[in-house]
């Protein structure tokens, strides 16, 4: 991969650019960045970019030998360990490297839940970064360079390393000579201290909207109104953004229209009956809703205090917002949104729809009748006590 093939992040491509240039490349780096900030897709670059036979100004040659096999994922001096799942006799990442390489080839921006669906992982089943892989590691990096400048280990996710990362702790401290870590994480709080103190940080921030409108008109071929409002609707995650593309359909606008038409008159009838149809979905389609409803009623806030949304929302989109929003405060807007926010992590994790879907309703029904009481406390889980 190369640098120009990462979204935005400029002032880290440059700091990694000069890092090569003046020979000061630290040998243990973390890429810490939230889902979707391109940090596994900086660390594929960089490490394409170390092992380059031919620097160009800025990035990557590509066409080098060294190039070459980094872009198949098959350099031998470029090793990969990720998070791994114990299925029909397959447990190390050399067994699931076919596995690996489709994904860091489709999806650079991915995080672990894309990692599980991408490979129909039952969700029972957790992924781990074994004691087996931290020796395979140990094992791998003391062996010499096969034809490259620098040997270099890409760990994603030491957030499931634990305990077993302290296995790693001397040859990080001192490591071979051109040796190179790069970790890459999205959780430092789910990292084991000993390895985080070990580490030079680099902090990903998350992509802008306009960076991330862009590069959907440019390499996924949407019109400037498509493109602004799954950035606006992303927050900053790619991988979210093309989540939202290959899911959205035209009715999302008409479904959205029926519930808040049902919720909004108390229709309790044709709220089930429309609850009855989100069931159906697929639970990537209710999520995908999910996301474009909450950004419905963020922009609808915004709105509603006097800002221009026009490039966030479709005409249809703010005739309806504009239609309802002086039936529900601020505070219930508000309300809503941490709602619908807050529903996505149970779809995730496949809770029951029904009883999702029908808690959800019911709350916004109650919004749109002004019962809502903060010190009531929810029957389902307890969302906000």
């Amino acid at each position: 991969m190369l640098f120009s093939d990462v979204i935005g992040q400029d002032q880290i491509k440059v700091q990694l650019q000069r890092a090569v240039e003046e020979q000061r490349v630290s040998h243990a780096q973390l890429f810490l960045g939230p889902s979707g900030s391109g940090n596994l897709a900086m660390a594929l670059a960089f490490a394409q970019y170390l092992n380059c036979e031919n620097k160009q100004h800025g990035d990557s040659c590509g066409t080098c030998p060294g190039c070459t096999k980094a872009q198949k994922w098959i350099h031998p001096d470029i090793h990969f360990t990720f998070p791994v799942f114990k299925v029909d006799k397959k447990e190390t990442c050399a067994d699931w490297m076919p596995e690996w390489r489709n994904f860091i080839s489709e999806t650079p921006y991915g995080d672990y839940e894309d990692w599980v669906r991408m490979n129909e992982i039952d969700k029972s089943k957790q992924g781990n970064i074994t004691a087996h892989e931290c020796q395979e590691i140990l094992r791998i990096l003391t062996l010499k360079n096969f034809e490259a400048p620098y040997k270099i280990l890409i760990l994603w996710l030491p957030e499931f390393l634990e305990k077993e990362g302290n296995r790693l702790l001397k040859i990080i401290e001192e490591p071979p000579d051109n040796t190179v870590f790069l970790f890459v994480a999205n959780d430092q709080e789910r990292i084991i201290n000993t390895i985080l103190s070990r580490m030079q940080m680099v902090k990903f921030p998350r992509l802008s909207e306009a960076e991330i409108s862009s590069t959907l008109v440019e390499k996924h071929g949407l019109n400037s109104e498509q493109s602004k409002k799954l950035a606006a609707m992303s927050e900053g995650d790619f991988q979210a953004a093309l989540h939202f593309l290959n899911t959205q359909e035209d009715g999302n606008t008409l479904l959205l229209q029926e519930w808040i038409h049902a919720c909004r008159h108390s229709n309790v009838k044709a709220l089930f009956a429309w609850n009855d149809k989100w069931i159906r979905l697929g639970r990537e389609y209710q999520k995908s809703f999910l996301h474009y409803a909450m950004h419905f009623y963020r922009q609808m806030l915004l709105q509603s205090a006097g800002l221009d949304v026009s490039d966030k929302l479709t005409p249809a989109e703010i005739r309806t917002a504009r239609e309802v929003e002086g039936a529900l405060s601020p505070d219930a807007i508000a309300h809503i949104t941490g709602l619908l926010d807050k529903s996505i992590y149970f779809v995730e994790r496949n809770a029951n729809a029904r009883i999702l879907i029908t808690y959800i309703s019911v709350s916004i029904m109650q919004q749109f009748r002004g019962q809502y009481k903060q010190n009531n406390k929810p029957f389902f889980l307890e969302w906000e006590a």
